[in-house]
């Protein structure tokens, strides 16, 4: 076999058993938490009191729900970010009635999501009404679905390597040996050719 194909499905074969890694696993991290469970809208990541302020590492392939106590008011704000670290209400979603039956909280409601463009080290700051409790639920299945949405792309291009692969298996044949034989004074003389040249008889002319 030529070195083209063997190349092609070698990557192909790797190529499709990353994808279904990170297939899998992304599935795993999508599905492995149940509706009726509170961690539905992620793990509680942290918690506390207003008036208080929380700094720790947010990743941007995460959501950061935010819960108060019911009937609360409480502002959340991202402090020393950029525009586009900042706190998105449940209302500006549009989402607010997500959280109703699946991955209810009893005794808080979901107010809305931290949303991180860059992961880092970020400040999120609660104030409003004194004495509420407030937490924050980190949910890391948008990173699950980016991990099967990857790991399905990787598939394909594995599986399409693998195709042209075969093909060029299939349709590229090794060149042949040509073996020629030489008569000399009687004698049998054999000559291995590899290459594509052809050998003629010539005439020589006296």
């Amino acid at each position: 076999m030529r070195t083209a194909p063997k190349v092609m499905l070698g990557l192909g074969g790797v190529l499709l058993v990353i994808g279904i890694l990170a297939f899998a696993i992304g599935g795993a991290i999508v599905s492995e938490v149940s509706p009726e469970s509170e961690d539905w809208s992620g793990t509680l990541k942290w918690e506390g009191t207003t008036p208080t302020t929380y700094e720790g590492e947010f990743d941007w392939t995460h959501t950061y729900n935010v819960w108060v106590e019911e009937g609360s008011n409480v502002q959340v704000e991202v402090l020393f970010g950029s525009s586009d670290d900042r706190f998105i209400s449940c209302e500006e979603l549009d989402d607010c009635w997500i959280f109703d039956y699946d991955g209810a909280i009893p005794g808080f409601e979901y107010i809305g999501e931290i949303w991180i463009m860059n992961s880092g080290t970020y400040t999120v700051e609660f104030s409003g009404d004194n004495n509420v409790d407030v937490m924050i639920r980190d949910d890391e299945s948008f990173g699950g679905f980016l991990g099967m949405m990857g790991g399905g792309g990787v598939c394909c291009f594995g599986i399409l390597f693998l195709i042209i692969g075969g093909i060029l298996a299939t349709t590229m044949k090794d060149k042949p040996k040509v073996q020629t034989t030489i008569q000399i004074d009687n004698e049998m003389v054999v000559v291995q050719d590899e290459s594509n040249e052809k050998w003629y008889d010539q005439d020589e002319s006296t």
